[in-house]
């Protein structure tokens, strides 16, 4: 069982639970008043069984906190119609332990096929005990119980269905929502939160169906990095990538990829972008990069970084990667601080 379908069950048969407890408080109440003092004592030992399965539910343990809850309503259910007549309509409750004990709650399906098959025997049973049994409190004259009663059943009844509603929507929110988060950490660099590569091989495959030609591809390396790194620590290395990460941003358009493609490297895809374009946004993000500083204790960081950059033709995504590659090796080659096309 999954966590989301556990705190289905807790949460639900919480409220349950709660309800239960109200309703034996008031009946209490009322059979003080009526000075049938032993039927207090029953109701307050009631609500004190439902208190204890309450706290088993809370910690966790709903199976038991379930089979305390459904035995309990069921044995209301013979008693109450024992001690007061079958005219009080107590004998219906043994179905409002069944509705949720055989759909929601925590038994295996021999436990609720088991409930399924008592309820309707013990209904019968209490429908013949005027006939087996002297009734010690008789309430045949007290049209008030059997109203109440009744109407406590369908309320019961409309709860039940009405709190499983809500908390499945919740739940199934809460799972949405959890997916969302997974998909969003999965496709996202921690770092940079820029798109990561499992993102960038998702927009390739998108890529191939839609018609953005002409597309420019460029991959970035941030120079010396490795020297920055041994020299000022990781700590001062994240701020160099987090400060690329956050020129790339700020330079491309939302259609544009602009992805962590590992370590120190930078892929970016501009969509739609003729030769033109390209050279003005990739040299527009390489002075940036030379323009920005980071500061340390040992000084200011100069950054530059290399770029080599492909049109896509035919769709050949990796040919145009390819020649991504070997246009880096060639401005490294070459200098530095230099975008090849």
């Amino acid at each position: 069982m999954s966590v989301h379908e556990k705190l289905k069950i807790q949460t639900y048969l919480s409220i349950l639970i709660a309800v239960a407890a109200f309703m034996h408080i008031f009946i209490g109440v009322y059979f003080w008043w009526l000075d049938l003092m032993p039927i207090v004592i029953l109701s307050v030992i009631d609500v004190l069984v439902y208190a204890v399965a309450f706290l088993i539910c809370r910690a966790g343990k709903t199976r038991v906190a379930s089979f305390i809850f459904v035995i309990k309503v069921m044995m209301y259910s013979v008693i109450a119609t024992y001690l007061f007549g079958i005219t009080i309509n107590a004998h219906w409750f043994a179905l409002v332990a069944a509705l949720p004990a055989v759909l929601y709650l925590d038994f295996t399906k021999i436990q609720k096929y088991t409930i399924l098959v008592l309820v309707p025997i013990i209904v019968n049973v209490q429908l013949v005990f005027p006939l087996m049994f002297p009734t010690p409190f008789d309430m045949a004259d007290n049209a008030f119980l059997g109203f109440f009663f009744a109407n406590v059943i369908m309320s019961c009844f409309a709860m039940i269905i009405a709190v499983h509603v809500l908390i499945t929507r919740k739940i199934d929110s809460m799972q949405s929502k959890e997916i969302e988060d997974y998909k969003h950490m999965s496709n996202v660099d921690p770092l940079t939160e820029l798109s990561n590569r499992r993102y960038a091989e998702l927009y390739f495959e998108k890529l191939k169906e839609d018609d953005q030609e002409p597309f420019l591809f460029c991959l970035i390396d941030i120079d010396n990095f490795k020297h920055v790194n041994d020299t000022h620590g990781h700590e001062i290395g994240d701020k160099v990538l987090l400060t690329v990460s956050d020129i790339l941003q700020k330079s491309t358009r939302q259609t544009d990829l602009v992805c962590r493609w590992g370590g120190e490297e930078f892929l970016i895809g501009l969509s739609k972008c003729d030769v033109k374009c390209g050279e003005n946004i990739l040299n527009k993000i390489r002075k940036a990069v030379e323009e920005s500083v980071v500061h340390t204790e040992l000084g200011d960081i100069k950054i530059t970084i290399t770029g080599g950059a492909s049109y896509l033709e035919d769709g050949e995504i990796k040919v145009a990667l390819e020649n991504c590659d070997k246009n880096l090796y060639e401005g490294k080659r070459n200098g530095k601080n230099v975008i090849v096309i």
